[in-house]
């Protein structure tokens, strides 16, 4: 089942069933761009048309982020599932390590990405880890080439990375550069990964597994108070978590109100 928030198609289907559905797809050799909608994500879609077109044509759109059942409760839709990037990364390095299939994590910051690998490797037995790399600071823009250089001399070499994830063949790829940009780089790369038959962008979620910040208890995240959490932990985050708590509904209700006088 599949419903649309602000010109984004979401799929509403719980944690079970898409799991089921990227492992038939697996089985089948099908390549498969999973993206995790988040209220965030929508409001920059609605400026940005290209990302808007990059997430409605990614294969599957999981709801993340609480956010999204307001969103759609206020535009008279019903949203029942929700499973956050981070949840699903854990199921598909636990369906990794029971396939034996290779995984390799792309972005985050300075070391997170490994960290994050040796977490993941203790917490899911005969994980097998390909590669884990922050692939250097990405620019806003690249040169036509794919390589840029950075304030303090980081290099975000595209021609290098691809190189050096088809040389180790993973299967699955996680690519946390932030919402947006890691999307965008699917998008582009992902015909040139014949080995990668999963890509998925995650956002903080090195973060998470890396253990440099804790996830909110599981009652906040059952009610929906995870962005409470991450205020309290970081403070520099208000003008996001604002995006998400305050801009987003507003949206939401502008399009309710545009949807209603077009009936009328």
């Amino acid at each position: 089942m599949k419903i649309e928030i602000l010109g984004v198609e979401i799929d509403d289907l719980e944690g079970k069933k898409i799991l089921s559905l990227i492992k038939e797809r697996t089985e089948e050799g099908k390549k498969t761009f999973i993206a995790t909608p988040n209220p965030e994500m929508l409001i920059l879609a609605l400026k940005d048309k290209g990302f808007k077109d990059i997430l409605n044509g990614a294969d599957i759109k999981i709801p993340d982020g609480y956010g999204l059942k307001i969103g759609a409760k206020i535009l008279g839709k019903k949203l029942n599932a929700r499973l956050t990037g981070t949840d699903l990364m854990g199921e598909l390095c636990g369906f990794s390590a029971e396939r034996g299939l290779g995984v390799y994590l792309l972005g985050g910051w300075q070391n997170t990405a490994r960290m994050a690998a040796e977490n993941l490797k203790n917490k899911y037995s005969g994980l097998k880890i390909c590669g884990a790399e922050s692939g250097g600071k990405m620019p806003a823009r690249q040169s036509p080439d794919g390589s840029s250089r950075m304030a303090g001399g980081e290099d975000w070499d595209n021609r290098v990375i691809i190189e050096h994830i088809n040389a180790v063949k993973p299967e699955i790829l996680f690519v946390a550069l932030g919402h947006g940009r890691q999307e965008k780089w699917i998008y582009e790369n992902f015909e040139k990964l014949p080995s990668v038959k999963l890509a998925m962008g995650v956002g903080g979620a090195f973060d998470f597994f890396a253990g440099r910040i804790r996830r909110a208890p599981k009652l906040l995240r059952s009610v929906g108070l995870e962005w409470l959490w991450r205020l309290i932990l970081e403070p520099r985050r208000y003008g996001r978590i604002l995006n998400a708590v305050l801009v987003f509904p507003y949206l939401c209700w502008r399009e309710k109100l545009k949807i209603q006088r077009k009936i009328r």
